[in-house]
This record gives structure tokens, sequence and C-alpha cells, in this order.
């Protein structure tokens, strides 16, 4: 279900994103839904990645460490 909200856009954005819409034959709301699900998604990327960085901070973990770590993690998966 969506709702409807009004939201304050520049005009030139409104326009450029109208006008992009329309060459790919979607509305601007779809546009807009699309790029609005892009832009979290990235932030959650990039939250993560912090996350990431931080963990091998703590644990040690250098970047030639990670061949070796996925190796191990494989094998002890396999049993």
């Amino acid at each position: 279900m969506t709702t409807e909200k009004n939201v304050s856009v520049p005009e030139e954005l409104l326009t450029a994103m109208a006008d992009a819409a329309r060459a790919e034959g979607k509305t601007p709301d779809q546009l807009f839904e699309e790029a609005g699900r892009k832009l979290l998604a990235q932030r959650r990327l990039r939250r993560l990645g912090r996350y990431g960085q931080a963990q091998s901070r703590r644990l040690g973990i250098r970047p030639r460490d990670v061949p070796r770590l996925i190796a191990e993690s494989r094998r002890e998966r396999r049993g």
C-alpha cells in the first residue's frame, strides 16, 4: 500500500527527474521511489562497511589475512 505525502523538491530536480522518468517509460513517482531505495541501500552498505572495518581493526585482521581466513572458514564448514 502506498501513502501519498507532499515533498518539497527543487524545480530543476523535479524537471530532470520527470524527463528521465519519461525517457525510461516510468512515472516520476516510480523514479523517485527507485532513487530513494538505492540511496537507503547505499547507506546501509556504507554502515556495514564501517562496522566491518571496525571489527577487523579490533580483531587485528589485515587485508592480507582475508584470503587465508576465508579458506580456513570454508574448510571448517566442510568438516
